[in-house]
Order: C-alpha cells, then structure tokens, then sequence
C-alpha cells in the first residue's frame, strides 16, 4: 500500500514537473504585439521627424507627410504615450537646434514641440512616463523627472553602473529598465526615486541580424518600449536599425527585421532603409469576426504546446490514480 501511494505520487509530481517544464520551455521572444497594439518610429534621416507605423519584421509606412518639407538631419530620442491623457510625448533633436519636448500625433504623423528642455538638463536621451502619469529622462545615465508642461528637468540620482543604452518602464511590472549599449545581455532596474541601479543577472548576448545588405550586426539597444503583456521592444543599432524583441524572464531575444520603406518612394540606398533611435507602442483598430474567440495576448506562450503536455499530464495523473486504486483493491 505504501509503496503504491508512492508511486502515485511520483507520478503525480512528474505530470507537475512535465507541465512546468512544457511552459517553461514556451516562453520565448515574440513575433508579433498583442492584439490592439502597433509599433511606430520616428526617422532620424534627412527625412525626419517622420512618424511610421513599423511592422514587427521592420516593414514601415509612413504617416502623414513631414518627409516633403523636412531639412537636415531632424533626430528624436525615447518617447511613449502617456498612459494618463493619451498623449504620445518623445525627445526632439531638431537640426542645429536645442533639444526639445514634442508630441507626435500617431494618426496624422503631426509633431508638436512643447518646450526646449531646461534645468538640470537640457540634452537628454530617453523618455519614459509611468502609470501614474510621472515622466522622467535620462542624459548621460543620469535620471531626471520631467515637467510635461514645461520640459524643465530636475535631477534624481545616477544610474551607475548602467551604461549608455536603452532605458524604458514596463507598465505590467511598474519597473524601469536600462540596458546598456552593448552586443552582451547587461540589464538593471532603476530606482525612480534615487536613480540606483541593481543587476538583474540576465547574461548572454543578444541576437545576431542578418543585414539586408550582406553580412550580419549583432543587437545593441538604443531604445526601448515594452507592450502590454510586458515583452520588450527594442530599436537595435545592427546592421542600420532593427527591431528586436526580448522576453524579460529570460533575456531571450530574437531580431525581427532591419527598419525599410517597402514602397521604395523615399528611400533609395541600403534596401531602402532608414535610421531610428525611437520606438512607440500606439493602439490599433481591432475588428474580431463576430464568431471569432477572444485573441489572446501575445505573451510568448505556445498554448499549443501547453495542452498537449497537459494531455500527458493528466494521463500520467490517472495512471497513477488507478495504480493506487488497485493496490487498495489487493489490500
């Protein structure tokens, strides 16, 4: 009898490892947003500010027309929608100009300057807002709160040891991340309040692109947005631009395309490519067929792979039910 109730518990506990192992084992990078959300950037190019909608595999369409009257080499730096007003805020790098807070509609492509920074800081990188509406940005891996109103900076604290990278807030987890410039997985959370920096111990080394061009870049962040379901979305300097996108349970990454313009009507050089340092993640119109089931979010699980290893879990789980069942039978 106690032997057989201890096989019933082996098998109960291998169908509970065989399960975990199953999604575990499913966590991977994803290739698409989920449902409702769509990836944008903004040119930095003799073309910018040009807002495009960009597909997971780099594949951009314009929006509105800012390319027909731009000059100079226009830049922007990290932005994000406002998860309090909607407003989709970034860093401005005018040509010959000082850096400015600007807005950016994601339906028309409009961009709005707001103010030239000032205070602490008046040359800053990135730009992220939490839920709960605060903004900051980071100059030099040093953290500043930010003023939406008015683009005055005030300083909190260095980042140290976080190097020049991508730094951006994953709503899901309320936690700003910084990840630095470099081929290698170096990621930190940020304390909000003091700018401190902690480890997170994901290693390894990004992926591997292979450019349109020829040959291959390895993954550098220099920017970063996260989705709803709380994957990273990063503009990688591989190749020219790329996006990749990265599983921050395990640091998996997967490079998804180099950033073109598949209508070839603008760009002529590189496979029509264009450079950007600017990822956002905006809404989009979302029309389910009428019998359709909910989509379910794209977070990085094969929930094909899970029913089947949820099959053989519960075969193993009544297999080791009728073991005990007939070992009371005999005793």
């Amino acid at each position: 009898m106690k032997k057989s109730l201890s096989a019933a518990i082996v098998f109960g506990v291998t169908a509970a490892l065989v399960l975990a192992g199953a999604s575990a084992a499913t966590a991977a990078a994803p290739e698409v947003l989920p449902t409702g959300q769509k990836l944008y950037a903004i040119d930095c190019d003799n073309y910018g500010p040009q807002l495009w909608s960009v597909g997971a595999d780099g594949a951009s369409t314009p929006v509105g027309n800012a390319y027909e009257t731009a000059t100079g080499n226009d830049c922007a730096g990290g932005g994000q929608t406002n998860p309090v007003d909607g407003i989709t805020y970034f860093v401005y790098n005018p040509f010959e100009s000082p850096n400015a807070l600007a807005t950016v509609d994601l339906t028309t492509g409009v961009v709005t300057t707001v103010a030239d920074f000032s205070g602490d800081t008046t040359n800053p990188w990135q730009l992220f807002i939490t839920n709960d509406g605060d903004a900051f940005v980071v100059a030099d891996q040093v953290l500043f709160s930010l003023a939406l109103a008015t683009g005055v900076t005030s300083e909190i604290g260095s980042m140290a040891p976080a190097a020049f990278g991508a730094v951006g807030y994953d709503a899901l987890t309320d936690t700003i991340y910084s990840f630095d410039y470099s081929n290698d997985v170096i990621v930190y959370t940020i304390n909000r309040e003091t700018g401190e920096a902690t480890d997170t111990g994901l290693g390894g080394v990004w992926d591997t692109a292979d450019c349109a061009d020829g040959g291959t870049g390895s993954g550098t962040p220099l920017n970063v947005i996260f989705d709803s379901a709380g994957f990273a979305w990063i503009a990688s300097e591989s190749c020219y631009a790329n996006t990749m996108s990265v599983d921050m349970t395990t640091g998996e990454s997967a490079i998804r395309g180099e950033f073109h313009d598949p209508s070839e009507r603008i760009y002529t050089r590189r496979f029509n490519t264009f450079y950007s340092h600017t990822l956002i993640i905006g809404t989009a119109a979302v029309a389910p067929a009428a019998d359709a089931a909910p989509a379910l979010a794209a977070t990085g699980f094969n929930s094909g792979a899970i029913a089947v290893a949820g099959g053989i879990g519960a075969i193993v789980i009544l297999l080791g039910a009728a073991l005990l069942f007939r070992s009371r039978r005999k005793a």
